[in-house]
C-alpha cells in the first residue's frame, strides 16, 4: 500500500539546497553559452552571451524558487498532475519574463524599429526553447524519482531479510542454554529470555532508524546471550567516548549488531581459546564512527569470506541510500585482526 502511494506522488526534488542551486546556475550558463554560439548578425558573441546569460539565469532561478515553494503541494499530486502543473508554471514564467524584456526594451529604447513580427518571433523562440528544456528537466526528475523508489524498495527488502536473518544455530543454542539455566540460575535464565525477546522485537519492527543508544542496547543484549554460551572464551572491549546527546542520534537500525554477530561467528567461535571483540563509537570530524574488530585465524578468514558478505553489503547499501557519498564503510583485513568501520555524517 505504501509503495503504491509513493509511486503516485510527485517527483520534484528539493531545489532550495545549495548544491542544487549551484548545479542550476552552472547548467544554465552552459546552455547560454551554447545558444550564444549560434550565428547572429545582431550583436557580437560576448554581448549575446551576456544578454542570454542574464535572461536565462533570472528565468532559471525564479522557476527553481517557485518549484521550491510549491514543492510540497506538487508532490502531493499524482505524477501527471505534478508534471503538467510544473511545466505550465515554468512556461508561464517564461512568457512573463519575455514580455518584461520586450517592455523594458521599448521603454528604454534599447532596440529601435522593432516590429510585431520580430516580437512574436522572440516570444515563440523563447517558448520553444524553454519547452524543450523544461520537458527534458522534468523527465530527468521523474527518472531520478523512479530510480530512488526502486533503491528504497530494494533497501527495505534487504533490511527485512537482515532482520529475519537469525541463524538457526544461534536460536537453538540460546534455547538450550536457557533450558539449562532454568535449573541452575533462574535469574540468569529470565535475563536471557528478556535479551532474546529484545532481539526478536527488533527483528519485527518496521522502523529503519532508531537511536544509537537503542542499537548499542541491542548489541549488549545479543552479547549477553552469547556470553552465556561461550563464557570465558568471549570478552568484550567497549570503547564508547560519547555524551548523552550523541547517544540519542538516529542511526540505521541493525547497523552494528550484525557486524558483532559476524565477529563472533567467524572470529571467536573458530578459536579454541576464544578472543576479545573490540566495539568502539566516537566522534571524528563531524561524523559518528563505529567499528567492530575481532581476531581471526586462517580458518576464520576462509569462513568469513563465505558468510560475511550478506550483512556487510546490506549495511553498505543502506548507508549509501541514506547518506550518499558522505557515509563511509571500510573493511581492514589484517592477518590476525578483522575490522569493519562505519562513518555516519552528523546532521545536528
Amino acid at each position: 500500500m505504501d509503495m503504491d502511494t509513493n509511486l503516485n506522488r510527485g517527483f520534484i526534488p528539493n531545489l532550495c539546497e545549495v548544491s542544487a542551486v549551484f548545479m542550476l546556475v552552472l547548467i544554465v550558463e552552459l546552455l547560454s553559452l551554447l545558444l550564444a554560439l549560434a550565428p547572429s548578425g545582431q550583436a557580437g558573441f560576448w554581448q549575446r552571451l551576456a544578454l542570454i546569460s542574464f535572461f536565462a539565469q533570472w528565468l532559471g532561478l525564479v522557476n527553481a524558487s517557485l518549484l521550491c515553494v510549491l514543492r510540497s503541494w506538487l508532490n502531493k499530486q499524482a505524477v501527471l498532475i505534478c508534471a503538467v502543473s510544473s511545466f505550465a508554471l515554468m512556461l508561464l514564467i517564461t512568457v512573463v519574463f519575455s514580455a518584461l524584456v520586450v517592455y523594458i526594451s521599448d521603454v528604454m529604447a534599447l532596440s529601435s524599429n522593432t516590429t510585431k513580427q520580430e516580437i512574436s518571433y522572440f516570444m515563440l523562440r523563447n517558448l520553444s526553447i524553454s519547452s524543450i528544456i523544461y520537458g527534458v528537466i522534468l523527465r530527468y526528475f521523474y527518472v531520478q524519482h523512479q530510480w530512488r523508489l526502486n533503491i528504497e524498495a530494494q533497501s527495505h527488502a534487504q533490511l527485512q531479510a537482515l532482520k529475519a536473518r537469525i541463524r538457526p544455530h544461534f536460536l537453538f543454542n540460546s534455547m538450550n542454554t536457557i533450558a539449562c539455566l532454568v535449573h541452575i540460575d533462574a535469574n540468569k535464565a529470565e535475563k536471557a529470555v528478556e535479551d532474546l525477546s529484545d532481539l526478536f522485537r527488533a527483528s519485527l519492527q518496521e522502523d529503519t532508524m532508531h537511536t544509537l543508544r537503542n542499537e548499542l542496547d541491542l548489541v549488549a543484549s545479543y552479547l549477553d546471550i552469547e556470553h552465556l554460551r561461550l563464557d570465558q572464551r568471549l570478552s568484550i572491549d567497549w570503547h564508547l567516548d560519547l555524551d548523552d546527546d550523541v547517544m540519542e542520534l538516529e542511526v540505521p537500525s541493525l547497523c552494528l549488531q550484525p557486524l558483532v554477530e559476524n565477529a563472533i561467528y567467524h572470529g571467536i567461535e573458530p578459536l579454541s581459546e576464544g578472543g576479545s571483540i573490540k566495539i568502539s563509537a566516537q566522534l571524528e570530524n563531524n561524523r559518528l564512527c563505529l567499528s567492530v574488530s575481532n581476531p581471526v585465524t586462517e580458518h576464520g578468514i576462509m569462513s568469513r569470506h563465505k558468510g560475511n558478505h550478506m550483512a556487510q553489503a546490506n549495511i553498505q547499501t543502506r548507508l549509501a541510500l541514506m547518506y550518499g557519498d558522505e557515509a563511509e564503510f571500510n573493511i581492514n583485513a589484517e592477518p590476525e585482526l578483522y575490522t569493519v568501520s562505519i562513518g555516519i555524517p552528523l546532521k545536528i
